[in-house]
């Protein structure tokens, strides 16, 4: 074995020994059963292949829709839309739910937060302005229409929603335009390396044969 070969063998198990520490926590085609949210429909799942293959084909639309999705003012109810995304659009389930952890019960006010205020500066670019919201406001707005009360002032709520949706969308775009071409560029890149230790494990068996036959 060349020097060449061991390293790029050495690569691929480093490689799967990341992959496998991923996965586990992410809900797969053995433990899908487990997940609450996804309990109800794990024996259809479990025989839809594309809903747990990392092809760029099936990987790169759940980036796009995970992304997308924990990015937008859905909180709560996020995972079940990533479900049905990831049916309608034959896109990973695993990437598609674990992005959802992005927005999360520590990081929820900060993103809302953020994507309120880059709406409010994309709007102003069309002469459009809108009040400021503080930090602390995002918040209570937030427990607000968790615990149903935006009906009493829907017009708001609505504003707000809407804004936040605006600046949320613009953040997703990037952060998902970015997760794809980092997939994508690494994908091609473990391509090409397993095609090149194939390629030398072939030439290596055949060199072997050929000098026993001699």
């Amino acid at each position: 074995m060349t020097s060449e070969e061991k390293a790029l063998s050495k690569l691929r198990r480093e490689r799967i020994a990341r992959v496998r520490k991923i996965l586990r926590w992410m809900p797969r085609r053995s433990n899908v059963h487990r997940y609450p949210g996804l309990r109800w429909f794990a024996k259809s799942a479990r025989s839809r292949m594309d809903l747990w293959s990392f092809r760029i084909s099936s990987a790169v639309p759940a980036i796009w829709w995970g992304v997308m999705l924990s990015m937008w003012p859905l909180y709560g109810i996020q995972i079940p839309l990533a479900i049905l995304v990831a049916i309608l659009f034959r896109a990973n389930l695993p990437i598609l739910v674990s992005l959802q952890m992005i927005t999360n019960p520590i990081t929820v006010i900060p993103i809302y937060y953020t994507a309120y205020n880059v709406g409010k500066l994309a709007l102003s670019l069309f002469g459009l302005d809108y009040e400021s919201l503080a930090f602390y406001e995002i918040g209570q707005l937030l427990r607000s229409f968790t615990e149903g009360l935006w009906l009493e002032n829907f017009q708001y709520f609505g504003k707000v929603w809407l804004i936040t949706f605006l600046g949320s969308t613009v953040l997703g775009t990037f952060f998902a335009a970015t997760g794809s071409l980092v997939y994508k560029f690494s994908a091609k890149e473990i391509a090409i390396s397993y095609a090149k230790l194939r390629e030398i494990q072939a030439n290596r068996k055949k060199e072997n044969k050929d000098s026993k036959g001699e």
